[in-house]
């Protein structure tokens, strides 16, 4: 059984392949008896020179109806419940505030801890190309739990931006004054790339982050050093 790296990026295979399977179908109906008909009926001098009679078969004009339409409604109807579940996030997910800039990311947690990345916190300063995810500065690496959904509420501080986490496919701008959302979850440990998709200035090309994902222990304890314990 195939492993789920992350999700909602699982709906995007599923629907591609389904799309894909049905496409290969239709293309299959469509070109080999059009291939034999056009082999069968070419032209050739002193046979057919007046055409083929044909008549009327209101079943196959039934057919070339309904098939097609149970297959969009079937396509349309399988496509929005995947749009839905790509767009709700399920319950208990950890809601984490996005705010994009020129050129870099705040993240917010819920207690109040904060990483900022910039846009040259993931560069080498000698060449200017990414340095290998795994070398970012701790300092400005995001953490969030294996195996659980995070829901992001993106904005942005002056231009838009779009938040898009490579692993889970999914993006969503950041636009200034107004408040979006998406959501993801990434069951692998390991350090994955965020990228702005939105061009957004001169330096968009090397606005990106690391995600840090760890077990949900050792999020806990990331998320709690160096935060004061609110006060009641």
């Amino acid at each position: 059984m195939k492993e789920i790296l992350a999700q909602p990026a699982n709906y995007f295979d599923i629907i591609y392949e389904i799309w894909l399977i049905v496409s290969v179908i239709i293309y299959l109906i469509v070109f080999i008896p059009g291939a034999y008909f056009l082999f069968k009926y070419r032209y050739r001098k002193g046979v057919n020179e007046r055409g083929v009679p044909t008549k009327d078969s209101k079943a196959l004009e039934a057919m070339w109806i309904i098939i097609p339409t149970i297959v969009v409604i079937y396509l349309a109807t399988q496509s929005f419940a995947f749009y839905n579940a790509q767009r709700t996030p399920p319950e208990g997910a950890l809601e984490i505030k996005v705010t994009a800039f020129m050129w870099g990311w705040e993240f917010e947690y819920p207690n109040g801890k904060q990483v900022y990345t910039f846009f040259n916190s993931v560069t080498d300063p000698q060449t200017g190309k990414y340095i290998k995810p795994e070398e970012v500065n701790d300092a400005v690496v995001p953490y969030i739990p294996a195996g659980k959904p995070v829901k992001v509420y993106c904005t942005s501080r002056d231009v838009i931006q779009s938040f898009y986490v490579h692993p889970a496919k999914v993006t969503e701008d950041c636009v200034p004054g107004r408040i979006t959302h998406l959501w993801f979850q990434i069951n692998k440990p390991g350090n994955y790339w965020v990228f702005c998709r939105e061009y957004c200035g001169t330096q968009h090309s090397k606005m990106a982050a690391v995600l840090r994902v760890v077990p949900e222990e050792q999020f806990q304890k990331w998320v709690s050093e160096g935060v004061q314990p609110k006060q009641n």
